[in-house]
């Protein structure tokens, strides 16, 4: 009811009761009802804000999106449970891009015309640059948990991860603390603008260093995949040691085959696949493998600590890297809120406010939204992530 016609009412109630007698039951029962009512909505309530989370929620990414929705969901919870923003609480509306540039272009324009004030998402960096366009044509701030391409550009896109900063730590490491030099990619073409961004600043950095690439071999995920002659080639082109970049199943799959074919091979690779998956799908075939890091599952960041027991009473099982960039991604644009609930002016508030105090130590944005971050590289042993430098 709008505070204009009640005091109207309410002038005319009182008046009515002055009039008639202040005793006349029906005046005093009218009078109680319109007091309870500014007691309970005297001040109009305060409308919700909106925003969108984006992810592959049912396909073969959805690990990743399913962990991202889920730490977006529980930053969510518990600012509302705090009394939400400047007393506006936050209602979290959900879309699934099914790993599909044509469903995230329609997902993101259904987020933007319900009226949400900022996207978190994609997870994904091909669904990411697919609907940049839209996002700086709206100038809808998008801010992406696992994306790490779009850097250096004024554009409306904050990224949690950094430009892959990955590959090169990466490369360095192989070639420098593990003497490995050559090396054969095998990359998936499924999220092309990420996977072949990797494999170039692999290949730059490996071989700036003074490696060489021996083969750069090229797979699609969910199309189905001729492994035996897939993992004859790799294993033919005769490395000193294999780089996957691929999603969690198809990077188990992949060193199922080659540990069955009899190769012992080190694999690595480039911290897509770090997920619990890799290590339910892949088992032995997958001890000894390594990979970057941005993300330590066991590390001891009391904020982190704290975090991980809310997510696991919350959800029944640990957060894992997905997970922990998107509820930073929510805090981020929860603390961006805030100081305005004006969309246009959420940019600038971040990139002013230029870091966020993560569940694993400081991150820091440049004046593009490009994130920084620590880097460590991990191995699988015993079937637990350890943490090598």
């Amino acid at each position: 009811m709008k505070i204009f016609y009640l005091k109207k009412i309410i002038r005319h109630v009182l008046d009515q009761r002055a009039y008639h007698n202040k005793n006349d039951s029906i005046y005093n029962i009218l009078f109680l009802f319109i007091i309870t009512i500014m007691i309970l909505g005297g001040c109009e309530k305060k409308e919700s804000i909106k925003i969108g989370f984006v992810g592959d929620l049912t396909g073969s990414m959805s690990e990743l999106g399913i962990n991202g929705r889920n730490g977006v969901l529980l930053a969510v919870e518990e600012c509302n449970a705090s009394g939400g923003v400047n007393k506006h609480l936050i209602k979290l509306i959900t879309k699934n891009d099914q790993h599909n540039e044509e469903q995230a272009l329609k997902v993101d324009q259904q987020l933007i015309q319900e009226g949400v004030v900022a996207i978190i998402g994609h997870m994904t960096s091909t669904m990411s640059v697919k609907v940049l366009p839209l996002i700086n044509k709206e100038k809808m701030l998008m801010i992406s948990p696992t994306t790490s391409k779009l850097s250096h550009l004024d554009d409306y896109f904050i990224r949690l991860i950094p430009y892959d900063q990955t590959s090169s730590f990466l490369a360095k490491y192989v070639y420098q603390q593990l003497g490995l030099k050559s090396i054969t990619i095998v990359y998936d073409l499924s999220n092309i603008a990420f996977s072949q961004m990797v494999r170039d600043d692999f290949t730059k950095a490996f071989e700036l260093v003074g490696g060489k690439i021996i083969l750069s071999q090229s797979f699609t995920s969910g199309i189905k995949i001729d492994y035996i002659n897939l993992i004859r080639t790799l294993i033919d082109s005769k490395p000193e040691g294999l780089l996957i970049i691929a999603g969690a199943l198809d990077t188990a799959m992949i060193c199922q085959h080659i540990r069955m074919a009899g190769s012992q091979i080190p694999v690595m690779h480039n911290g897509w696949a770090g997920t619990k998956e890799l290590v339910q799908h892949g088992g032995p075939a997958i001890e000894g493998i390594i990979f970057p890091i941005m993300y330590n599952k066991d590390s001891q960041e009391k904020s982190f600590i704290k975090f991980k027991k809310r997510y696991q009473k919350r959800f029944g099982h640990e957060p894992d890297f997905a997970s922990v960039y998107a509820y930073e991604a929510a805090l981020l644009l929860i603390n961006a809120l805030s100081e305005s609930i004006n969309p246009v002016k959420l940019k600038d508030i971040i990139l002013k406010q230029a870091k966020l105090d993560g569940l694993q130590g400081e991150i820091t944005f440049d004046k593009y939204g490009d994130a920084q971050r620590k880097t460590s590289i991990v191995k699988i042993k015993n079937g637990k992530v350890i943490v090598l430098d």
